[in-house]
């Protein structure tokens, strides 16, 4: 990891977007007031926009930010719907462009591109198979695992699949195998036009899977171990292949790509380009695990905006 602490330079203004429309929203306020909170403490001037507002774009351009803070998750805040409008606009922004926004989000097409790489993933699975259960039926596109089901009989796939639908705004659903194992997750960031992968977290969480609740909640009771308790030369190749799928996207900014290791082989599950900044979120454990201050990972953050 190469870690350099920059000079900052002084903006005039900021806008950060929060809440919207989507299932995060809550979530996203949460991530927003720990962007607040650093820039307050750095000094910096801005302003919170809810895109949810039907005025938002109008108060948006109104304020002339010089670079904007996405602290937007889930539909329209990582599906390159906002991203779109800001590159409409000429606003330099966080996070990854719209192209590469609207790829990560769609699961199915992530999980294409990935799997041509020659990195392993989970069988996508279809309703009309002879189905092996347990399997997990999960929206194509949705993140925070809302909709996600794990369905031990056959009995309870109609409602996990009405669930998944309920979640999508296209009413797509993944049926994937279900493999049990290790959880992992791998933040990658920007330095300097340089990707570099973060020490992984190992989540041993209370429910049967990574849920919401063991997301967001202090009261989860769901164990995150930072760095990961495998072996080094897999901690490596998970973040050497987490480098690799981010720069074949053509990510940028910061990301979070989760893994399951069954056997020493690690299964690609999903990426977020979005990922949550709360005082509980995963990206925040693996930057104190590397030695990076957080006013500093922000810095870099605003840097690395365009």
């Amino acid at each position: 990891m190469i870690w350099v602490r920059m000079a900052f330079r002084r903006l005039h203004m900021l806008v950060i977007l929060a809440g919207g429309p989507s299932a995060e929203r809550e979530v996203s306020f949460a991530t927003a007031k720990t962007i607040q909170d650093s820039l307050q403490r750095q000094g910096v001037k801005f302003v919170v926009i809810d895109p949810a507002k039907p005025t938002w774009l109008e108060e948006l351009v109104a304020a002339k930010p010089e670079k904007v803070v996405l602290a937007l998750h889930g539909t329209f805040g990582e599906d390159g719907k906002v991203q779109h409008i800001l590159q409409e606009n000429n606003l330099p922004h966080t996070g990854s462009g719209a192209t590469v926004s609207a790829l990560a989000f769609d699961k199915l097409r992530t999980k294409d591109l990935v799997a041509s790489l020659g990195v392993a993933v989970p069988k996508t699975l279809s309703a009309n198979d002879s189905l092996n259960f347990p399997v997990v039926v999960k929206p194509n596109k949705q993140g925070s695992s809302y909709g996600v089901s794990i369905v031990s009989k056959a009995s309870e796939l109609s409602v996990a699949l009405e669930l998944a639908q309920k979640y999508d705004e296209d009413s797509k659903f993944i049926i994937e195998e279900l493999i049990p194992g290790t959880e992992l997750t791998c933040g990658v960031i920007d330095v300097f036009g340089s990707l570099q992968a973060l020490p992984l977290v190992e989540i041993v969480p209370k429910a049967s899977f990574f849920d919401y609740q063991a997301k967001y909640s202090n009261e989860s009771g769901c164990e995150e171990i930072c760095p990961a308790r495998i072996e080094a030369k897999l901690t490596e190749e998970i973040q050497e292949k987490s480098v690799s799928i981010y720069k074949k996207m053509g990510a940028r900014s910061y990301g979070r790509l989760d893994w399951i290791l069954r056997d020493g082989q690690p299964y690609f599950l999903e990426i977020n380009t979005l990922p949550g900044m709360t005082p509980t979120s995963l990206i925040n454990k693996e930057l104190s695990a590397a030695g990076i201050n957080f006013d500093d990972f922000i810095r870099n953050l605003l840097a690395s905006a365009r």
